[in-house]
């Protein structure tokens, strides 16, 4: 009897656990000083020109500098993300942005209505003008330009190409034979140095420090007032207005004006807000 008391006892306790009238022993609860893992920032890729001062270029120890590589990690340190910076051939980098290679351009990029069918911009935060230089001694003048007597140099991919093809390929003032598109704006200062085309055209910021200390000079500016933003996938409204406000912050903090004078452009006009364009 006394055994089959116990037997009893043992079915009776399998089945009131079973169904859940005894409660199984607590888990353990985890330790109070188990370390917590931090949110990770978000991480953008910036493409840029990799050879365009005083924006975007590299040091004589090869790292990345320039106003907008400065001002891109001060807005992403204040907006809480991270970046890299990825050169990109300038021709393609729009293809880059939109493939999704890139997470926005961030580099002396002009606003352009052709460039507006295709993405978003911010805010602008710059503005420039177009000059043109020649050998010092040559005796060229803009009436030269403008006729068409001249070979034409100009970065592929840039605004100055789509000037050039504009208003004097298009119009049948230039032979097509007589414009030349170069990669970037160190291959087309060496080209105007070494005789290969007789007048370069380029922002003028761009075109003073690429011409210093060489035997170059500008002979004037033409009509062709732009303006610099950073490019987004139109989609990407986020990051948009992140880095408008990042840029709002920036031009109105006492370091942009540090981060103008360091890269020599405080004498340039530097911005008039712009409302972008709805999408």
């Amino acid at each position: 009897m006394k055994h089959l008391a116990i037997l009893t006892l043992a079915i009776l306790s399998g089945l009131l656990l079973a169904s859940g009238c005894i409660s199984a022993p607590p888990a353990q609860a985890p330790s109070a000083s188990t370390p917590v893992p931090p949110l990770e920032k978000p991480h953008y890729t910036i493409g840029i020109d990799a050879d365009y001062p005083p924006f975007t270029y590299r040091d004589s120890t090869a790292n990345f500098t320039g106003l907008d590589i400065e001002a891109a990690r001060w807005i992403a340190e204040r907006q809480g993300f991270e970046v890299g910076f990825v050169p990109v051939p300038w021709d393609r980098v729009l293809e880059a942005l939109m493939d999704g290679h890139i997470d926005m351009v961030y580099s002396g990029m002009t606003i352009t209505p052709e460039r507006e069918k295709e993405v978003a911009f911010t805010i602008p935060y710059f503005t420039v003008t177009k000059s043109v230089a020649v050998r010092s001694g040559s005796n060229v003048t803009l009436d030269d330009l403008n006729a068409g007597r001249l070979r034409v140099g100009a970065q592929a991919g840039s605004t100055g190409e789509s000037w050039v093809k504009e208003h004097l390929v298009n119009t049948g003032i230039l032979d097509p034979g007589q414009a030349f598109m170069y990669p970037d704006v160190l291959t087309l200062t060496d080209a105007l140095v070494n005789g290969s085309i007789d007048a370069s055209l380029s922002d003028t910021p761009t075109q003073q420090q690429a011409i210093a200390g060489k035997p170059l000079i500008i002979i004037g500016e033409i009509l062709a007032v732009e303006q610099y933003a950073v490019a987004v996938r139109k989609n990407d409204t986020h990051l948009r207005a992140v880095m408008d406000e990042g840029l709002r912050q920036l031009m109105a903090d006492p370091h942009w004006q540090e981060l103008l004078e360091k890269y020599g452009l405080n004498h340039f006009t530097n911005f008039s807000f712009r409302k972008p364009s709805q999408d």
